[in-house]
């Protein structure tokens, strides 16, 4: 099989490149997420924090439709560098969270190539890449996110799945999510993410060579997160890291476990798909 040829000396020059973006927390995205969550919070009103993984609603993309290529676009397709190979994997995330983003202040974001690192496996070209995003309210930075992304060739036939993994430990806590296809519409709608893996059946099963439409890592992230508020409302989350282990597909009924510490000071996160296959691990330090 013949493989791409890299030359990322052009890309190399964009690690340390700043895109700067701003906007206004609105109250009706976040409306939107918390009934996507299924949840019965009131309707927010300025002035309320807004909870964990809703920064995912705003700074949303406005490439220009003549820009996306054949597989749609991403949130970041302002900030990720136009690497050569076709496929895209999100690997994982990291969030720090320093002080509150309210409804109705003005925010600034600043996004940054942090990473970029070229190596070569068993099925080709691999490109790494940080993107790391810091996020300023009125009382200086709130927030600050680091993405993993896997840039690799185009598959042949269909997709080999890892090994499946098994529970990292015991769930305390513990919610049942279906994830069908409207489920998948609503959170690609909110983050504005029109990639085609998590809507277009057809590209996900025909091109992609994929079982069906693919649960986004972001998605799996933000319901983790809302697993936390609803076990431990009254603590704050300080930090938060995922890291995606096995696709898990639309038709399944995840099940979104957690663990505390017993000293209560920190949590295990994971997902599990109906399988049993293990979809996500995640972790959580409360302040």
């Amino acid at each position: 099989m013949t493989h791409t040829a890299l030359d990322l000396n052009s890309f190399q020059s964009l690690v340390g490149q700043k895109i700067e973006s701003r906007d206004i927390a609105t109250s009706s995205p976040l409306a939107r997420m918390l009934a996507w969550l299924d949840r019965d919070d009131p309707a927010p009103k300025a002035g309320d924090p807004l909870i964990p993984g809703a920064h995912l609603l705003y700074f949303l993309s406005t490439t220009r439709q003549s820009k996306l290529g054949p597989e749609g676009g991403s949130p970041r397709d302002d900030l990720e560098p136009p690497i050569p190979l076709q496929r895209k994997v999100w690997a994982g995330c990291r969030m720090s969270f320093h002080q509150p983003l309210r409804v109705g202040e003005e925010l600034r974001r600043v996004g940054t190539i942090k990473i970029l690192v070229a190596k070569s496996g068993r099925s080709g070209p691999l490109v790494f890449v940080t993107l790391r995003d810091e996020i300023f309210g009125p009382n200086g930075l709130a927030m600050s996110e680091e993405m993993d992304l896997i840039f690799r060739e185009d598959a042949k036939g269909e997709q080999v799945l890892p090994p499946p993994l098994p529970r990292p430990g015991q769930a305390i806590w513990k919610r049942e999510v279906k994830v069908d296809p409207p489920l998948l519409f609503r959170f690609s709608a909110l983050t504005y993410n029109s990639h085609r893996l998590h809507y277009d059946y057809v590209y996900v099963t025909q091109v992609e060579g994929y079982p069906g439409l693919l649960v986004t890592g972001p998605l799996q992230a933000v319901l983790l997160l809302d697993l936390v508020s609803r076990n431990a409302p009254s603590r704050k989350i300080a930090e938060f890291s995922c890291r995606a282990q096995r696709p898990i597909f639309e038709g399944s009924v995840i099940s979104l476990e957690g663990a505390p510490a017993p000293d209560g000071g920190s949590a295990e996160l994971w997902t599990v798909d109906q399988s049993g296959a293990l979809g996500m691990t995640a972790s959580v330090k409360f302040a």
